[in-house]
């Protein structure tokens, strides 16, 4: 492996490296390994920077892609290096990059295309920003694709951006993208309710909110979170008629869906990441059902009498949200990872990478799960 703590400037970037490499698609101990012997992406488009990354994280997304559940859609040659999410620092930059030098901090997400678990990642300027100054490498890698899906939701797929005096409803309030969108929610002064086990919790208050079971106690002062307990309560039962403005579906079930109906405005807005399968594998037969769905879904926004509007959403990373997210809402303690595990490939070897998929592919992880490939 390369030496983690020296300064590291284009000069003397090497030629090789260690990367994760995907030689197919299945279980993660089958086809995923360590090679100290990769080649350095040296070569750059105009457009393009070179990063050593010091961080990445895994997410649930990263294991449909490894384990092939959506590989209908998305092929790769192999082998492949996986991973989205990283925080590093450029060290070197294409003719044409304006928005980066070599020496700056950086956080971003590189797509389905991958390339993060690797010491070293090309990528698009445009898939980066400028890393809050004030998190940690770790913290920073954790914030890319979780934080702006629910940013992209709660700000701009809506017909009105959450804001002030907003009443929002998150289904799955201690998943990650969870997590963030009752923050900036919050952020912005909207009223928030969640569903959440019990055994996530103490998620919740870690991030200061002060938690009410009952709605009669709930009177939406700053950091009040009404939580429902989604394995005991219905939350279409219990808010029925308390006509919220939105629902954030971050966990997926048509239940969710059924139980929204129940608690929306008229005119409101349920916005899901995931849909009506938490755990799709993409067929023909899948594509086809999900469309004949979101159509019949959609039909009725527009022509039952409650008139609900029906978004999927899949995340459009864009440089200026990371931006938006790092000044207005990172920068000044208003939003703010929490991390489940990391875990140290120089120490554990694969075995980092094994234990991350695995806790991931599981659906226990209380937090962002995050691979360290280097000391700050």
């Amino acid at each position: 492996m390369t030496e983690n703590n020296i300064e590291i400037t284009k000069n003397n970037i090497p030629s090789v490296m260690v990367a994760a490499q995907q030689i197919t698609y299945g279980n993660v101990r089958d086809v995923l390994k360590l090679d100290d012997n990769v080649v350095v992406p040296r070569e750059l488009t105009s457009k393009q920077v070179l990063v050593r990354v010091y961080a990445a994280s895994i997410n649930p997304a990263d294991c449909k892609l490894l384990y092939g559940d959506v590989s209908l859609v998305i092929r790769y040659s192999f082998p492949h290096i996986p991973g989205g999410d990283i925080a590093g620092i450029v060290v070197d930059v294409g003719s044409a990059v304006e928005r980066f030098r070599i020496g700056d901090h950086v956080y971003g997400n590189l797509g389905t295309n991958g390339g993060g678990y690797a010491e070293y990642a090309r990528a698009n300027e445009s898939m980066l920003a400028l890393k809050p100054t004030n998190l940690t490498m770790e913290e920073a890698a954790a914030i890319p694709l979780a934080c702006e899906t629910s940013y992209e939701a709660l700000f701009q797929r809506c017909s009105s951006p959450v804001g002030k005096g907003t009443k929002l409803f998150i289904c799955g309030g201690g998943s990650a993208t969870g997590l963030f969108a009752i923050q900036l929610a919050k952020a912005v002064g909207a009223s928030v309710a969640i569903t959440c086990s019990q055994r996530n919790l103490f998620l919740i208050e870690k991030l200061g909110y002060e938690i009410i079971r009952n709605k009669s106690d709930f009177i939406n002062i700053d950091n009040q979170i009404l939580v429902i307990d989604y394995k005991e309560k219905d939350f279409g039962e219990e808010l029925q008629g308390e006509n919220y403005d939105i629902v954030c579906d971050c966990v997926g079930g048509q239940q969710n869906w059924i139980s929204t109906q129940r608690i929306l405005k008229h005119g409101g807005e349920f916005i899901t990441f995931v849909g009506d399968d938490p755990n799709p594998v993409l067929s023909l037969t899948w594509i086809i059902n999900t469309a004949a769905n979101l159509i019949n879904r959609k039909f009725w926004s527009y022509f039952g009498s409650a008139r609900h509007n029906y978004i999927m959403h899949a995340h459009k990373q864009t440089p200026e949200n990371l931006e938006d997210m790092r000044i207005n809402y990172i920068e000044n303690g208003k939003v703010k990872p929490l991390i489940d595990k990391v875990c140290d490939w120089r120490q554990d070897g694969a075995e980092a990478l094994y234990s991350l998929y695995e806790r991931s592919r599981s659906g226990t992880a209380q937090g962002k799960l995050i691979l360290k490939l280097a000391d700050e």
